[in-house]
C-alpha cells in the first residue's frame, strides 16, 4: 500500500506501508521448524568501531527469531543465556551481527 506523506511543511513523497497483517496464530507450529529445547544465544558484532560493552541490543534480533518460528517464545524457560562479543574490524570489511543459538543440553 503507497501512501502520500500530506504535511504543508515538507515536500510529498510516498512511503510504504512495511507492516504485516496481525495475526494471533503461532509461527512456530510445525515440527521441525524451529528448536524445541532451551538454548544459549550468542550476538557477535563485527564493527569499524566499537560500541560500549552496553551498547549492543539484541532485543529486534530475538523478536525477528521469534516472529520466524525459529524459537517458540523469548522467556527465561527457553533462553537460558544471552552473551555478547564484538571486534574492531578494517573499514576495508563489511561490518556484520552473527547471531549463534546454542541448544543447551538438559
Amino acid at each position: 500500500m503507497i501512501m502520500e506523506n500530506k504535511n504543508e511543511n515538507q515536500a510529498s513523497l510516498p512511503f510504504a506501508n512495511m507492516e504485516s497483517a496481525v495475526s494471533h496464530a503461532p509461527l512456530g507450529t510445525q515440527k521441525g521448524q524451529g528448536l524445541d529445547t532451551p538454548c544459549r544465544i550468542h550476538i557477535h558484532s563485527r564493527r569499524h568501531r566499537l560500541t560500549d560493552p552496553d551498547g549492543i541490543s539484541a532485543k529486534a534480533a530475538i523478536d525477528g527469531i521469534v516472529i520466524a518460528g525459529i524459537l517458540p517464545d523469548d522467556t527465561a524457560k527457553q533462553i537460558k543465556e544471552i552473551t555478547f562479543s564484538q571486534e574492531k574490524i578494517p573499514k576495508s570489511e563489511i561490518e556484520e551481527t552473527i547471531i549463534e543459538l546454542i541448544e543447551k543440553e538438559t
